[in-house]
This record gives C-alpha cells, sequence and structure tokens, in this order.
C-alpha cells in the first residue's frame, strides 16, 4: 500500500514535480476532496443567502458578522500547532519503521556460526529464524489490521506454516493471562544453546552473539508494540484536528464578499465568486493535517500504511534461504580480474559512460586556486612591535623555502663566512621588495645537514647567483648587490654611504643597497620585517657594534638608525 515515487524524481525537472502533481492514489487531492467539497457547498450557500435572500439592513448585520471573524481569524495558533504536531507525528511514525523487525542479519549470523550441512545442523538453523517469524507474525495479528484479517486465529498460523501442530499444543498449553510473545523467543533461544552444547558452534562468543542478535529483535518488536499501546495523547490529537476545522469554519463567514459594510478590510472593490486564495489556504493546511492522520497509524490500510504482509512474506522466504545457504554452497576461491591492476576500475556501458559527472570524495580546499608559484617561504609569525625592547622576541626558527618537488631547504649561514651569509639575505630581500612582496624566485638552498633532508639534486646544483634579482625601484642601481659583493665592485653602487656612517659602524651593513632597504617599511611589512631581524643575527656574530657597547636585543633598533642616517 505504500505509494512509490522515487523513480519519477530521481532526476530534478519541472516536468517530474509536475507529473507528481497528477498522481491520484495516496495524493493530496484524494485525501482532502471530499472535506473541501463540503467547505464550498457551505460557502457558496452562505453567499446565495447574502446575494439573494437578505435586505439591505440585513446585509449590513451579515457584513459586521464578516468583519468580525475575519479580523478574529488571527487569534487561532494554526500554524504552530499543526507544525508541532506533524513534526511529532513524522518521528514516531519514523521509528515504528526502524523497529519493524528484520530477520536479514540475525539469519547470517545463525548460518556462519551454526555450522554444519547434515539434516540435524539444517533444522536447527531453520526452526531458530522460523521461530522469530512466528514471533512477529503473533505481534502483528495484534497491531495490524491487514495481518489480522489474514489470521484471525492462532490456528491460521499453524495452517500457514509458521509452526507446527506439536508446537501450537505447546504454544497454547502455557497458562498465562498475558501475551505469549516470549515462547517462541524462548524455544529459538534454547537451539542455540543446543547446538552448542552438540558441537554445532564452535565457540562460546558465537552463542553470545546469536543470543544478543535474537534479543534486539525481540526488542525492536516489542518498542513496535508499544506504540501501538502507547499512541499520541487523545487531547493532542483533538486539538489539532478541531484547530484547524473551526479555522475554516470561521473562514466561511470571515471571507465572504460583502458591500453593505462600513469595513474596508472586508469590502472588496471586486466580487470574487470563487473564493481562490482561501481554497489554496484549505488545500495546504488541510493536507498538512491529512499527512499526520494518515501517519498515526502507519499499520493499518490507508495508502500510505505500511506492507504488513510483505513483511511477514518477505522475511520468512528470506531467512529460510540465507540459513539454507552454507559453506557447501561458496563459490570456488579464484584470483578476481582486477588481480594485478594497481587502480582497479570497472567498466561502465555505453549509455552511462559519458553521462556519469565524477564528483571524487576529496575536500573543498583542493579547488582553490592559489599562486603559481613553484616554491613557498615558511616563516615564523611575527608579533607587533613593543616599546620595551626586552620583551621583544625573536623568531624560534629560521625561514624555510619549500619547493615544489616536496624537498625543503633553508637559509643556513656559514659561521665562518660573514660574506655568504649576507650575500644570501640580500638575495633573499631582493627576491621578496618588488611587486607587493611576490617573490620571483627563491633563495638558493643548501643541502640541509644533521640527519635532515637533503634538497632534489635537480635544486642542489642551483648556484646562487641563479636566484638573484636587481632591484627595479627608482634608486639608481646598475648592478645587483649580490654580483657586486662577487666582483669586489663596492665602490661602483650607487648611493653607498661613505661619509655619514662610520667605517666600523658600517662594516657589515655597506654590504648591502642602503638606499633599498632604507625604502621598505620595517613596522609593516612581514618580509622586511624578516630581512632586519636576519641582519640583526649577523651584527651579533659578527660583533658589528661591540665598541658601542650596544646589547643585542638593541641591535635592530641601531640598525634601523643606520639605515636611516646612511640613506
Amino acid at each position: 500500500m505504500t505509494v512509490r515515487y522515487t523513480l519519477d524524481v530521481s532526476t530534478t525537472k519541472f516536468s517530474s514535480f509536475a507529473r507528481l502533481l497528477l498522481r491520484w492514489r495516496g495524493s493530496l487531492w484524494k485525501s482532502i476532496y471530499k472535506d473541501l467539497l463540503v467547505w464550498l457547498f457551505f460557502y457558496f450557500l452562505l453567499s446565495a443567502i447574502y446575494r439573494y435572500a437578505l435586505e439591505d439592513e440585513q446585509k449590513e448585520i451579515f457584513g459586521n458578522v464578516t468583519y468580525y471573524c475575519y479580523k478574529n481569524t488571527d487569534f487561532i495558533p494554526l500554524t504552530f500547532i499543526l507544525g508541532f504536531f506533524v513534526n511529532l507525528v513524522v518521528r514516531r511514525w519514523w521509528e515504528m519503521l526502524k523497529n519493524i523487525g528484520w530477520v536479514d542479519n540475525t539469519s547470517l549470523y545463525i548460518a556462519v556460526y551454526l555450522e554444519g550441512t547434515d539434516d540435524k545442523a539444517r533444522m536447527i538453523r531453520r526452526n531458530i529464524v522460523r521461530y522469530m517469524v512466528l514471533v512477529q507474525a503473533m505481534v502483528f495479528r495484534d497491531i495490524s489490521v491487514p495481518i489480522r484479517r489474514r489470521f484471525p486465529t492462532l490456528e491460521t498460523l499453524q495452517v500457514a506454516g509458521f509452526m507446527s501442530k506439536e508446537e501450537m499444543k505447546k504454544l497454547t498449553a502455557v497458562p498465562t493471562k498475558h501475551s505469549r510473545y516470549w515462547i517462541p523467543m524462548q524455544w529459538a533461544m534454547m537451539l542455540v544453546k543446543q547446538a552448542r552444547r552438540e558441537g554445532l558452534i564452535t565457540d562460546d562468543f558465537a552463542v553470545q552473539e546469536l543470543i544478543t542478535r535474537l534479543r534486539e529483535y525481540r526488542s525492536a518488536l516489542g518498542t513496535l508494540l508499544c506504540y501501538d499501546w502507547v499512541p499520541v495523547p487523545l487531547v493532542y490529537t483533538q486539538v489539532v484536528g478541531l484547530t484547524v476545522r473551526c479555522y475554516f469554519l470561521i473562514c466561511l463567514m470571515g471571507r465572504q464578499f460583502v458591500t453593505e459594510t462600513p469595513h474596508d478590510a472586508v469590502n472588496s472593490p471586486i466580487d470574487i465568486y470563487i473564493p481562490v486564495l482561501t481554497i489554496s489556504q484549505f488545500v495546504f493546511y488541510f493536507g498538512w493535517l491529512k499527512v499526520a492522520e494518515a501517519l498515526l497509524n502507519p499499520l493499518g490500510e490507508d495508502d500510505d500504511d505500511f506492507e504488513m504482509n510483505y513483511f511477514l512474506d518477505k522475511n520468512l522466504q528470506a531467512a529460510l534461504t540465507i540459513v539454507d545457504y552454507t559453506e557447501d554452497r561458496q563459490p570456488t576461491l579464484e584470483k578476481d580480474v582486477f588481480w594485478s591492476e594497481p587502480f582497479p576500475e570497472p567498466l561502465y556501458s555505453a549509455e552511462s559512460l559519458n553521462c556519469s559527472n565524477i564528483n571524487p570524495y576529496v575536500g573543498s580546499a583542493t579547488e582553490m586556486h592559489l599562486s603559481k608559484e613553484s616554491d613557498v617561504i615558511m616563516m615564523p609569525r611575527m608579533h607587533e612591535e613593543s616599546n620595551d625592547v626586552g620583551e621583544k622576541e625573536k623568531p624560534a626558527r629560521k625561514p624555510m623555502v619549500v619547493r615544489s618537488l616536496s624537498t625543503i631547504s633553508r637559509t643556513q649561514r656559514d659561521p665562518g663566512s660573514y660574506t655568504q651569509s649576507m650575500k644570501r639575505r640580500v638575495s633573499l630581500m631582493s627576491n621578496h621588495v618588488r611587486g607587493h612582496l611576490q617573490r620571483q624566485k627563491t633563495v638558493s638552498s643548501v643541502t640541509i645537514e644533521n640527519g635532515e633532508l637533503p634538497l632534489s639534486p635537480e635544486f642542489i646544483s642551483d648556484s646562487l647567483s641563479d636566484y638573484n634579482s636587481v632591484f627595479k625601484d627608482s634608486a639608481p642601481m646598475t648592478i645587483s648587490v649580490t654580483d657586486a659583493l662577487e666582483k669586489d665592485k663596492l665602490d661602483s653602487l650607487p648611493n653607498s654611504p661613505t661619509t655619514n656612517c662610520g667605517e666600523k659602524e658600517m662594516g657589515s651593513l655597506q654590504k648591502i643597497s642602503i638606499s633599498q632597504l632604507h625604502q621598505l617599511s620595517f613596522d609593516k611589512q612581514p618580509m622586511a620585517r624578516l630581512i632586519l631581524t636576519e641582519l640583526a643575527d649577523v651584527a651579533e656574530e659578527d660583533d658589528v657594534f661591540a665598541e658601542q657597547n650596544v646589547q643585542p636585543n638593541q641591535y635592530e633598533n641601531v640598525i634601523i638608525n643606520k639605515l636611516t642616517n646612511c640613506a
């Protein structure tokens, strides 16, 4: 009795949902058309009385009553009450479906754990699953009208094959005033115990697993029985049904067309014989109510109720087939067709090959378009400047250049060579100042030693001069700083400081382009902040400010002052 339409909406199209509106079985139109016809009959009856049977004075009274009903319809909290009720009923309906009782999983456990191909082992397996279906049939008889019609007495269950005559006698012989649902489940658990005692089940873990599965199956049926035993409170159901019907009963008067009234809210200039908007509202709210009424008891005979007879038949057939399909019917073990393929890919039909849009299981951030540059510079996070120089902390780690082939390089200094360390810093600075700190090429990388991963050979062979770049700013530089250092052409550097700074004070600093460093904003640019830190480290190692008794934590401020004075 379940109305299936999933295939019709498998593809989102206007025509798909338009076809759904034309269905009748289980549709909105079928559920509300009787109520709508009754409402329209009384609406048109009142409209005819107003138009043809009342005098002018009576029409005025009719108009006042219409205005009163129209004004006070908002006092009924229709949307809140109906929405909450439908939400409750739908959740209850889904929980009933989840606890309907499926024997497939338990049957698989029985087929695996209860071994043996002889008739005795087969009988034990088949009787266990048959007892499970028998319990389900007994429960369904008490809660479902279709099953009650099919099996009006316990004798009909015996005739249908759910139990034998001897089992029927054993079942009815138990002296109890309550239901006997527990008896077949006890028989099934005793058979599991017997199978373990006879060696058909090899270990106690399998026994515990089977008992647990049987108990869970019985608990699900017990939950289903409780949903039938304890329904939604009657008062709540009455309130919702009465609210919706009273609302549209008031609308019979509140939505009438009147002319003999001083109230502009209901005095419409257009004479609409058919209340189109009110009919739409009736369809929506009454359809909402009919959904809840249909789902209150999904075990009945409505169009959208559960297929109870199918559940019983399917469970019995599937369970008996599963437990009979034991290891003696397993296929021969062989290599699959993808045995030698590292990335197996199954075939597609010709029709579906070009229609399948592959959407791989990857994160959404993988689709970002980042910079096309091959290298990435990783550096410590720079903290804000503090007035107290003593609170300033230096980065704990040196900046690193990550190459595109997953190799890691690090700017390292040779303690014995001041010139080489300064050349690396100047090259790093010159490559990152241009284009709003966008690097052109990365600093040359040396092989990482002391147990760290080396660079790939194609990058180790690169020389330092391959990565040098020339500043293209307003300052008049004609050659790169690194080339000048390598060729001892310091005198050819324009803007080299020779007058405003002492020779010792500029001992290390004169080997870089002072005018270019001055153009950096050390407070705002992170790369300039990095270069300044690196220069302070060089000054500390070479004791540049030793004669001035400058503390190491003040090197950066002194360097900035020197660069500003010498530029």
